[in-house]
């Protein structure tokens, strides 16, 4: 008999959000592939979700159920500003996965709200990765966005992701980007540089 816990545990959600940085979200969208992390050897420490069992010699993709992911919003000296709407869909027709909480004890404290999920695999790759990225958010109210690093990976993200013609939406507003509301889209690299001149002239 099936249990709810065991669907619960099994299924990746429809929609899914990956957040990374620009520059590997630009890798992501070069290599056709998403990089995992090796799930750790004693994955069911502290009580956790056992993964042990099933994953001891896996790899894993942290993806969240919301738009704003809760870790993401409470610790802002991170530069994962880039969000990519994934078919979660489509994934748990090849992976397994489900929802993980991999900080229970903030669960009530703070802003902290995590609806996480993880995506596993026996490999440290999921490859055609184009296949299942729906849309592109970048946040440019980001602390770190303007830093020339992030400034040129986030060039080469628009470059890319337009020339795949994946939808690409940029927010000048962290709330809105929080809320998937009110992006800009952009078509190419050309719309983007204009963005950002409007942007230094303090007309939006």
């Amino acid at each position: 008999m099936i249990k709810l816990k065991d669907i619960l545990v099994e299924r990746v959600s429809d929609i899914v959000y990956h957040f990374t940085e620009p520059g590997w979200a630009y890798s992501i969208l070069m290599q056709n592939k998403f990089k995992l992390q090796q799930v750790p050897k004693f994955a069911d420490y502290q009580g956790l979700v056992n993964l042990g069992k099933k994953y001891d010699k896996g790899y894993y993709m942290s993806v969240a159920r919301t738009k704003v992911e809760g870790f993401t919003r409470i610790n802002e000296m991170k530069c994962t500003n880039v969000r990519l709407e994934l078919n979660g869909t489509k994934l748990s027709q090849r992976y397994k996965g489900g929802a993980y909480d991999a900080f229970p004890q903030y669960q009530g404290e703070y802003e902290y709200e995590e609806f996480e999920d993880r995506i596993y695999s026996r490999t440290e790759f999921i490859p055609s990765a184009l296949d299942y990225i729906k849309r592109i958010d970048i946040n440019k109210t980001g602390w770190c966005m303007d830093i020339t690093i992030h400034s040129k990976d986030t060039i080469d993200l628009i470059w890319a992701s337009t020339k795949l013609s994946i939808p690409t939406f940029v927010y000048t507003d962290k709330n809105k980007f929080f809320q998937q509301s009110g992006g800009i889209e952009i078509t190419d690299v050309k719309e983007y540089k204009q963005l950002l001149k409007t942007m230094k002239q303090g007309k939006i």
